[in-house]
């Protein structure tokens, strides 16, 4: 063992002695049924997956989850007959529904999954996460993709290209997250089947944070040809796409993609083949969806890793050895300057380690062994483990020409595709962004998180960019903008602790945050909303914490320095919704209100207003201040419109 990776496995255990420990759910999240194509019951595949050691299950069939009245035929084939036969004797005729006809035909009721998951589901140790692959096409290219934990059908959506196909998809899965408050995630399947998905597709994709890198299907080329590009090549390609234009890095994952029950071998597509494995603090699908969008997993088709290889800014992995069986790690990375994924490092053992230095930008493991994998993908196949890349954090380039728009608030940033870049890029000068306390450390979140991530803390998300993104533009937020930039956080948790722990971590950003005295020091004014210690806040000095008011606040003597917003919900000042004119009772009681802030030097924001245009204008029209929106890059069209006329 050389003394880099001992020294670099000492801290790996050392700081495992200081954090959580580690547990490990396996899952498959692309399953079929005889909901759709598969040629088996759900009971009985859920039963299979569960005496295997799975966990967590993705029923997936295409296009419909299991909630609505469904019967099939079942031919006179001699081995669907044997499959129901199967189905009948495991379940008992008591549990199977079905109906004999004439000609000796035969009908069965599936069971809906709220129907079966309790027989099955077991807390902790086995659970069934509701799921759809969407399945559509673009000029006869298949196009697919999975939601994982979704709660509502979802209808494919046409498009225009590839990209806009999948992306018009997914915004559909982005807009029920957020309308409904449950966790879900789409990924995109099997991008080689049929080669209908390049690398440069997936590289235009907004809210994507998965894709299969490895799928058990028997027509998904993963290893492409001669002419195509194998899945990890498309994957380092994205990810250093991603990395460039500051997204979040896109996943790998490993699936079954399983239709065939009772034939096996390389022109069927079977269990077994592919999962992912998931470092989560329980089994649940909110701990399992936050866990993978952390990167807290790794895809395997049968090599088992010890601990989470991803321990800071290095990747260290340890295989838990099988006797007999042979394990090659390997390290690929991408180089500064380079546009190519290149072989590191490889060590032929079953522990080794390699670090992000300043010359890479992405890195990446791959643990090959020597054992043949039972009913491969491929003929010749061995067990393979990937794990999830680790990058720089790169600063990504100003858009050249973005207008400052000072109507324009990000309600709720952090749920963007380029948490705070994409409000940049669209001159948004005003950003909210939700906090939870924990352990003295704050977390960029809407709900309290299942376990804390580095990579959303207050610090990382917002001011550590923000104070690049300054320092490139020689002390503004946007290059000859003298005007104020808001960072409005809301706290979700304790009024007095949460103010504490902010105002502590303030102090090393000074220099970019406006005091509110006679001489502000940065751009940035620092807003808070949510619970506030309103007193503490008000008697404090250096203003480098401000509030965010309520009316109820106007006319106590606040000033505009220690309280610059005031904010209220739309519903509790106006009914209209956008559709027809707006009543002038309403409109008077809007102005009524904006004369009263504006009378106080202070500016006005309506949270959760309707996301239309005919609502922006009215809102507008009455001196509202900030056009509070998840839809960006509508209100920057909208706004920019304006300054037109």
């Amino acid at each position: 063992m050389n003394k880099s990776f001992y020294w670099i496995t000492l801290c790996a255990v050392l700081l495992s002695s200081l954090t959580q420990a580690q547990h490990w759910y396996k899952g498959n999240l692309h399953t079929h049924s005889l909901w759709s194509d598969g040629d088996d019951y759900p009971e009985m595949i859920m039963d299979w997956y569960k005496a295997n050691g799975y966990q967590f299950v993705g029923l997936s069939d295409h296009n419909v989850i299991q909630d609505v009245e469904k019967w099939v035929n079942v031919p006179h084939q001699q081995d669907r007959r044997r499959t129901f036969d199967r189905y009948l004797r495991q379940f008992g005729p008591d549990w199977v529904v079905y109906k004999k006809g004439g000609n000796d035909s035969l009908r069965v009721r599936l069971k809906k999954l709220d129907e079966y998951r309790n027989y099955f589901e077991e807390p902790g140790k086995f659970m069934i996460i509701k799921s759809e692959e969407v399945s559509t096409g673009y000029q006869g290219k298949p196009i697919h993709m999975n939601i994982t934990n979704v709660k509502n059908l979802v209808r494919p959506l046409p498009g225009n290209s590839v990209a806009e196909v999948m992306q018009n998809n997914i915004d559909m899965v982005v807009a029920q997250r957020r309308q409904t408050g449950q966790p879900m995630f789409p990924h995109i399947n099997h991008p080689n089947f049929y080669y209908a998905i390049k690398a440069e597709d997936l590289m235009q994709l907004r809210y994507e944070r998965f894709f299969e890198v490895f799928n058990g299907h028997h027509l998904v080329n993963n290893y492409g040809d001669s002419t195509h590009e194998g899945t990890e090549s498309m994957w380092d390609k994205i990810n250093l796409h991603f990395v460039q234009q500051g997204r979040p890095l896109m996943y790998g994952l490993g699936t079954d993609d399983s239709h065939n029950y009772y034939f096996f071998g390389p022109s069927f597509s079977n269990s077994g083949r592919g999962w992912v494995m998931v470092d989560a603090p329980e089994l649940t699908p909110k701990a399992i969806v936050e866990a993978m969008e952390a990167g807290r997993f790794y895809a395997s088709s049968g090599v088992t890793l010890k601990q989470l290889p991803q321990v800071g800014s290095s990747l260290v992995v340890r295989v838990s050895p099988e006797k007999d069986v042979t394990y090659r790690i390997q390290f690929f990375g991408i180089r500064k300057g380079s546009q190519q994924a290149e072989l590191l490092k490889e060590v032929t053992d079953s522990a080794a380690a390699y670090a992000l230095t300043d010359d890479l930008v992405l890195l990446r493991a791959k643990v090959i062994s020597s054992k043949p994998k039972y009913n491969p993908f491929m003929p010749g196949d061995v067990e393979t483990a990937w794990t999830q890349p680790i990058a720089s954090k790169l600063i990504p380039q100003s858009t050249a020409g973005v207008t400052p728009l000072l109507n324009a608030h990000a309600h709720n940033d952090y749920e963007q595709s380029r948490p705070l870049w994409d409000a940049l890029e669209n001159g948004f000068t005003s950003v909210e962004a939700d906090v939870h306390l924990i352990d003295d450390t704050l977390y960029v979140t809407h709900d309290r998180p299942s376990f804390k991530n580095a990579a959303t803390t207050l610090e990382n998300l917002y001011l550590k960019p923000l104070a690049e993104r300054i320092r490139q533009h020689n002390g503004r937020v946007f290059p000859g903008y003298k005007g104020p930039f808001y960072l409005m956080i809301d706290a979700k948790t304790g009024a007095d602790s949460t103010y504490q722990a902010l105002a502590k971590l303030l102090q090393r950003y000074r220099s970019l945050i406006a005091s509110g005295g006679k001489n502000p020091a940065g751009p940035v004014t620092i807003v808070l909303s949510g619970n506030r210690p309103m007193s503490a806040v008000a008697k404090t000095k250096d203003h480098l914490i401000t509030l965010d008011g309520r009316p109820s606040d106007l006319g106590k003597g606040f000033s505009k320095t220690v309280m610059p917003i005031i904010s209220d919900s739309y519903p509790n000042q106006l009914g209209w919704r956008g559709q027809g004119d707006m009543p002038a009772t309403e409109f008077q009681k809007l102005r009524q209100l904006v004369d009263r802030v504006h009378q106080e030097g202070k500016k006005l924001r309506l949270w959760a207003s309707p996301e239309d245009p005919a609502v922006w204008a009215r809102l507008r029209e009455a001196g509202v201040d900030f056009l509070s929106t998840d839809q960006q890059e509508l209100v920057r069209d909208f706004l920019n419109k304006g300054k037109a006329k």
